[in-house]
């Protein structure tokens, strides 16, 4: 991966740097995976307004940068809105920023995500909502890419533009949930952007190698290398879906993956948010920057739970958790406490979890338990001293999780529960199978 300066965003008010734009050079402002409207699970409304007021500046930056810069392109590769129903705050703000767009001169494209493009399978009436981004095409503020239904449909239209001389082929390629195949492969590109001196394709969908943690689709159809090598049409392709930045030589084209714009899990916990400021000619790229945007900082804590006992006289297990915690959080910070290991079903008990999740709400903006990788110990059967009951680790994880799921107010919260409820159970049941 070639990874070139991190840059700050420059504001209309501080005077911006602008670069040398010269004839034969096509100015691109690239963002991807903005998610506006994202509410997180369980979280205060307060905390979930500041986060949806957090998605909408890192995306009004990067609007605002393409206007000040004078960018001859504005790209969007998809999921701009989390859901297929935005709320009219957000098409609102969004209407809103394509207007200044479109009013400094900038054409802009978007296209449709895994996560804001309604299917059919969504429809329980046999007839698909119109995708959100479809209004906005309407009404002549961007060239709107939906993403295929069928990867054996017919190819799209693409748009051919000549900037400055320079013709412009711009086609857009995105894939849903539930699709099978490699998407690249199965698809046939328009003759129009074969010709185009400067041909690129946005993408959003898995690519081999760069898969992340929360994937919202699966390998059962991501593009794969072999097909980006395959391809010789596209100089420059353009991608979203993968939320960390990325730029690399596959074959005769450069990849380069924009990137969230905020953070909205623990996978960009390596990358800062941003988007990328892009100048393309016919023979390269002259720079390719990305450039930074506000956004809450990510700390993960890692805790072995053979650690947790570091004192059996004075110190709790969960006490020792919370010290390590402690420097962690701030009011702008989101943590992830990660819990590893094997535990006895006493030792589980002892874990105040709910304590460790208030001291979270109180002292950093949200913090997030991942104990998908602790099990209860694979003991025998063991007979309760209190009641002579028989029980397994098995029964127990699923009664304690029964009772946090029933004792939570929050829908989404107890959808998380049985989520993470069917994993463990998932896990344990692999492990027993492989003694």
């Amino acid at each position: 991966m070639k990874d070139d300066l991190e840059a700050k965003v420059p504001s209309a008010q501080n005077g911006a740097v602008q670069k040398d734009h010269h004839d034969d050079v096509i100015t691109i402002v690239l963002t991807a995976d903005n998610h506006l409207g994202y509410a997180g699970v369980g979280q205060h409304p307060r905390k979930r307004e500041e986060r949806q007021q957090r998605l909408r500046h890192a995306f009004q930056q990067a609007t605002d940068f393409a206007i000040v810069q004078g960018v001859d392109l504005f790209i969007q590769a998809g999921d701009l809105f989390d859901t297929t129903a935005p709320d009219e705050r957000d098409r609102s703000f969004v209407a809103a920023r394509l207007a200044q767009l479109k009013q400094a001169g900038v054409r802009a494209f978007a296209l449709g995500g895994a996560h804001d493009t309604p299917t059919d399978a969504q429809s329980g009436l046999g007839e698909t909502n119109p995708a959100p981004l479809l209004s906005y095409a309407r009404l002549g503020a961007l060239h709107y890419f939906p993403p295929v239904q069928k990867l054996d449909e017919e190819e799209q239209e693409p748009v051919v533009l000549d900037i400055r001389d320079i013709r412009v082929g711009i086609c857009g390629l995105g894939v849903l949930a539930g699709q099978e195949g490699d998407s690249l492969a199965h698809w046939h590109v328009p003759s129009e952007v074969e010709r185009a001196t400067l041909p690129i394709l946005v993408l959003h969908a898995p690519i081999e190698g760069l898969a992340t943690e929360s994937s919202f689709l699966d390998t059962r159809t991501q593009v794969s290398l072999s097909s980006l090598e395959k391809q010789s049409t596209f100089k420059y392709i353009l991608a979203g879906y993968h939320h960390n930045y990325s730029r690399t030589t596959i074959g005769q084209a450069e990849v380069i993956v924009a990137g969230a714009t905020q953070h909205v899990d623990f996978s960009t916990l390596d990358r800062a948010p941003g988007f990328v400021f892009l100048g393309l000619a016919a023979d390269g790229v002259r720079w390719c920057n990305h450039v930074k945007v506000d956004s809450f900082s990510l700390q993960r804590l890692v805790i072995q739970a053979q650690d947790l006992w570091v004192d059996q006289d004075s110190t709790s297990p969960t006490d020792v958790i919370l010290e390590q915690l402690r420097p962690l959080c701030s009011e702008d910070t989101m943590v992830q406490l990660r819990l590893e290991g094997e535990l006895t079903r006493s030792g589980y008990h002892q874990l105040d979890l709910n304590r460790i999740r208030r001291y979270g709400e109180e002292h950093c903006f949200a913090l997030a338990i991942d104990d998908s990788a602790l099990f209860l110990l694979p003991e025998q059967e063991t007979v309760s001293t209190e009641t002579g009951e028989r029980f397994s680790p098995r029964e127990e994880l699923i009664t304690l999780a029964d009772e946090w799921i029933a004792a939570s107010a929050d829908q989404q919260e107890q959808e998380a529960l049985r989520i993470t409820k069917e994993e463990l159970l998932l896990a344990m049941d692999e492990m027993k199978s492989k003694r």
